[in-house]
């Protein structure tokens, strides 16, 4: 049966081993899939393509390899984790890399991508950022400094991170529901899918869906999108929980 996976935010790290696994385990499907589309975090943190990777995620990169190799479509949007991934890892891997937000036709279904944080407006402190860190200038400029440099530097933004999250309240950090609507309408669409926020769901909005990735830290949560609709799972050790499915709108 036709099928598009599409996941997001396995943060994948050294220090997260059961992550890779869940990646590895569901390579079998990948491998039957229509097209796979990874929206953004990938990895925890990618500062370059110069950058090595680490042994313990490697294995993950060579699936994504396989993939584009065996001929289906793989498809990678940057995340807040992964921006600076470029060319030269897409050439590498097969990867296509898409633009912001990425409207493509699913089973005679215009749908719309993204990873997501654009969408949590109400994060002022973090829009702030991202606009510095995303701009073009001081993405030139990162790529060229010292792989060292960028290592610290990425460290400490996680670090900052942690630390802003955990003084932020949920709702600031969920999407905004305008910002949601503002999207739909301007990409002329009825699906939208994101993740960034990790909290897997399928909305309704209006007379459409909002589908939402999640993380990986307990399980593989991927999107399969088929002719009949779009299914939100989780999988973990191999067994596989339906957490929704609905129809297309």
């Amino acid at each position: 049966m036709s099928e598009t996976l599409i996941l997001a935010d396995l943060h994948l790290r050294e220090d997260a081993l059961h992550v890779t696994q869940y990646f590895l385990d569901l390579e079998p499907r990948l491998l039957k899939a229509d097209a796979v589309y990874v929206l953004g975090d990938f990895v925890e943190a990618w500062v370059g393509d110069d950058a090595p990777i680490p042994a313990t995620i490697q294995p993950a990169f060579d699936v994504l390899w396989r993939i584009s190799e065996a001929g289906i479509p793989l498809f990678f949007q940057h995340g807040n984790r992964d921006f600076l991934v470029g060319t030269t890892l897409a050439r590498r891997l097969g990867l296509r890399l898409l633009p912001e937000v990425y409207v493509t036709e699913l089973y005679g279904h215009r749908v719309a991508l993204l990873h997501g944080d654009t969408l949590c407006t109400d994060d002022v402190p973090y829009q702030a950022m991202r606009r510095k860190l995303r701009h073009p200038i001081t993405r030139f400029v990162l790529r060229h400094l010292p792989l060292k440099t960028r290592l610290n530097l990425a460290a400490r933004l996680r670090e900052r991170s942690k630390q802003a999250t955990g003084q932020k309240t949920d709702l600031i950090m969920d999407v905004n529901a305008q910002a949601v609507r503002d999207a739909m309408q301007l990409q002329h669409v009825n699906v939208l899918i994101h993740g960034h926020t990790h909290r897997p769901a399928i909305h309704s909005e209006g007379n459409g869906i909002r589908a939402v990735l999640g993380d990986w830290e307990d399980g593989a949560v991927l999107l399969s999108i088929k002719p009949a609709g779009l299914s939100l799972e989780r999988i973990q050790n191999k067994e596989t929980l339906h957490l929704t499915a609905v129809a297309w709108p």
